[in-house]
């Protein structure tokens, strides 16, 4: 372990002791001596030289709520959940800073002093130029950067058995939460919490490479020379080309991601849902409170904080029923890796037709995107699709994933050689859907029809940032 990693732990420590402790004291209504958790947390023993103060602990507290850090306050930490639970959607900033921590970094001597992280952020928020990445709470020494968790302003609807919660599961899941805890497995946990159904995103993602694969081909066959950009799944690559790359925006696919996708497609056909996306993501969370696309998902959990509610709660997916259903091909579930929505495209298209040329090159990390697209622009790099990822090995790599990178790969790769469905053309969950939309074929649609794509699987990029 990096001597970065080890002190990010000094107040992560703290956040997720506390956010156990919440989620109990809060989900089963004993919020009685709430007001004490700052007190006991700094009386406990610590195996840190550093201790806190109070007022960074009540930002901890409502950070782990869903709210933003604030300066020095009367209000109660009953006052404060209160807040929480009347929030009726996430907002900016979703990365917040505790400032009165930072005199406690040894680093910088005081808050006063300068800070390369805090202030890259903070110039980064200020200019809406932040994609949310979670590089900046990586690099932080104390912890003192975070991502709001969103658990506590959803917990009034999970227990309430009139309101319909679907949790939407990204494609990197498979495994996370243990080998035992088979999809089927961890669908029954998330219904123990109250969720009404887990769907797989996969699904989405089926539906998506479907439309994407047409409009290659569209693009490919109008057009003498380019490339077709995806923009599929991840918000930090489609946050670069709009701010870093902006003249080649028409290049992109207008197409939303699957998380959008999944989540509009549920509340049409169950127009009382709300939807909370689980995933290995802090982008993410940005990615749900976009104007354009806000309509779709309601909350966003990462695979760490969901993790730590079953903790909380004493459930264990392993040792539930197994509510097996196969939901999505092997082109849907592979989108979880780096290059996977190329082989997804890649294969769609050979499908409608074997001799349009598909030359694919795929960046993962943000750095090597933005070095990637470069090269591309100059010429440097040939390719006629190109897929970008934020994360090193794709979503399988995202900040808040439990798995390393190789074994959360391997068991995509084991995941989709485990379906016969090759395409979304082999699912016949996509030709449901879309016969649910009076769609019988995506290559042939009628003003009606191409309206209701449009508004489930479609986004205008232009001058969007």
């Amino acid at each position: 372990m990096n001597n970065v990693e080890s002190e990010v732990k000094i107040l992560d420590k703290y956040k997720m002791m506390i956010f156990n402790e919440l989620v109990k004291s809060i989900w089963y209504d004993k919020t009685d001596d709430i007001d004490k958790i700052p007190d006991r947390i700094l009386n406990e023993d610590s195996t840190y030289e550093e201790k806190f103060d109070k007022q960074t602990i009540v930002n901890l507290i409502r950070i782990v709520m869903g709210l933003e850090a604030a300066d020095d306050s009367p209000k109660t930490i009953k006052d404060i959940l209160q807040e929480a639970k009347d929030l009726g959607e996430i907002k900016e900033p979703i990365v917040s800073v505790i400032k009165d921590a930072c005199k406690y970094c040894d680093q910088n001597n005081g808050e006063d002093e300068s800070c390369t992280v805090r202030d890259k952020h903070m110039s980064h928020h200020e200019e809406s130029s932040c994609s949310t990445c979670g590089d900046c709470i990586s690099a932080c020494k104390l912890g003192a950067i975070s991502d709001k968790i969103q658990f506590v302003p959803m917990i009034d609807l999970l227990k309430d058995d009139n309101k319909p919660v679907y949790a939407i599961v990204a494609p990197a899941f498979v495994g996370q939460f243990g080998n035992e805890a088979t999809p089927g497995k961890l669908r029954s946990a998330l219904k123990e919490m109250g969720f009404k159904d887990m769907v797989e995103v996969s699904l989405a993602a089926d539906m998506l490479t479907a439309k994407e694969a047409y409009e290659y081909q569209h693009h490919i066959e109008n057009k003498e020379s380019g490339y077709f950009i995806t923009s599929c799944c991840c918000p930090i690559w489609v946050s670069l080309i709009q701010h870093s790359f902006p003249e080649i925006i028409e290049n992109v696919s207008p197409s939303v991601s699957p998380m959008v996708a999944c989540g509009r497609a549920i509340k049409f056909l169950d127009p009382d849902a709300k939807v909370v996306f689980i995933g290995p993501c802090i982008a993410k969370k940005k990615e749900a409170i976009l104007d354009d696309i806000k309509d779709a998902v309601d909350f966003v959990l990462t695979f760490k904080e969901l993790e730590e509610i079953f903790d909380a709660l004493e459930i264990k997916p392993e040792e539930l029923e197994d509510e097996e259903r196969t939901e999505a091909s092997a082109a849907g579930r592979v989108y979880a890796r780096t290059g996977g929505v190329s082989k997804a495209v890649e294969s769609s298209v050979k499908r409608l037709n074997k001799d349009i040329p598909f030359v694919a090159t795929s960046f993962d990390g943000a750095k090597n995107c933005k070095e990637g697209m470069k090269k591309v622009i100059n010429k440097e790099l040939e390719a006629t699709f190109i897929e970008g990822m934020g994360c090193v090995g794709g979503c399988v790599g995202g900040p808040k994933r439990i798995l390393s990178v190789e074994e959360g790969t391997q068991n995509v790769n084991d995941y989709c050689d485990a379906t016969n469905m090759e395409t979304p053309f082999d699912n016949v969950n996509v030709l449901q859907f879309l016969t649910s939309l009076g769609i019988k074929r995506l290559e042939s649609l009628g003003e009606k029809e191409e309206e209701q794509v449009k508004n489930i699987f479609s986004r205008d990029f232009e001058n969007k940032k």
